[in-house]
């Protein structure tokens, strides 16, 4: 069997209109085809795509074919700008959803729905690529993780999430934050996340110790505007927070036990970081630029609660060119 791969020719106006002509006589299909100069299979392939209800005409006919010519080129020509996009996106860590949403943003002219760049991945595997590995969830199971246990500790000062101001359920101002930490096997990571603009502050802790964990709340909060709250949960490692509200002047709230849904920002948010540091991970090699990086692929990763914008640009106002 030749190996060699099979060139199918366009047909022009002319053969089209022979083949109209011909189709009113007794001919067979395989004697039309001799008669215009094409292959069989030829023959049959045009009258599958461009015959119509009426039949075959030789006009009509030409008008479909040229007209999906038009859009395989233009397909072509848009999938050349969307691989380098798609291919940035993953490489970053974002799913095809987030790269939907920041396509809709940055380049709505060729924007694609995530179901569509699901599909580009699939075919770019089929090719040969390996584009699909960057999937953010990509080889990796979904273990049942055990809760943590709220534990027989009391919070001294513990003021109950029931008594928020109605402001910060509304996340319609900047500064109202979810805190939280992420264990690892030797050291831990605080995190605290903006409720309203997503933007999140990382800081590693080699222990649990309240006291520890307290200095690195201040020190996370001090590198930004405004701290008007945090809402954290019932860890041991929170005890020390009225340190914190009064060095940062903010009122500090505590989730009901067992109700990680009341911090659904920061849970989600630290999912995200779970990716790249999975649990039971040793986590003391990080460094301080390890945990800045993190911090600004997670702060730069659009989201689809933010209309397909980053928190660092709800954050700060100002938009931000990321695949462009």
């Amino acid at each position: 069997m030749s190996t060699q791969t099979r060139q199918y020719k366009q047909l022009t106006q002319g053969q089209r209109y022979q083949i109209e002509a011909l189709l009113r006589t007794d001919y067979m299909q395989k004697e039309i085809a001799v008669s215009v100069g094409i292959s069989e299979s030829a023959l049959s392939r045009e009258l599958s795509r461009n015959a119509n209800d009426d039949g075959y005409g030789a006009e009509s006919a030409h008008a479909l074919a040229s007209q999906r010519r038009v859009t395989a080129t233009k397909f072509s020509k848009t999938n050349e700008r969307h691989m380098p996009i798609i291919k940035k996106g993953l490489l970053l860590g974002w799913s095809p959803e987030n790269i939907s949403f920041r396509m809709k943003v940055e380049v709505p002219d060729i924007a694609l729905s995530h179901t569509i760049v699901y599909k580009r991945v699939a075919t770019n595997k089929v090719l040969g690529g390996s584009l699909y590995k960057n999937l953010p969830r990509f080889g990796k199971r979904r273990c049942k993780g055990g809760k943590r246990k709220a534990g027989r500790i009391t919070i001294p000062g513990r003021v109950d999430i029931s008594d928020w101001p109605a402001v910060v359920d509304l996340r319609s101002r900047l500064g109202d934050r979810e805190g939280d930490t992420i264990y690892g096997q030797d050291a831990h990571l605080v995190t605290l996340v903006d409720r309203k603009s997503r933007l999140t502050l990382i800081g590693k802790v080699d222990t649990k110790h309240a006291e520890v964990v307290a200095e690195s709340m201040i020190k996370l909060l001090k590198r930004v505007s405004s701290v008007c709250t945090v809402t954290l949960d019932n860890g041991g490692e929170f005890a020390a927070h009225e340190k914190v509200a009064k060095a940062m002047n903010a009122d500090i709230y505590f989730a009901k036990p067992y109700a990680s849904y009341q911090r659904g920002t920061n849970e989600n948010t630290n999912g995200i970081i779970r990716r790249t540091w999975p649990k039971k991970m040793a986590l003391s090699h990080l460094t301080e630029d390890d945990v800045r990086t993190m911090e600004m692929l997670i702060n730069t990763m659009p989201r689809k609660v933010l209309g397909g914008r980053t928190p660092l640009e709800v954050y700060t106002g100002q938009p931000i060119a990321l695949i462009a």
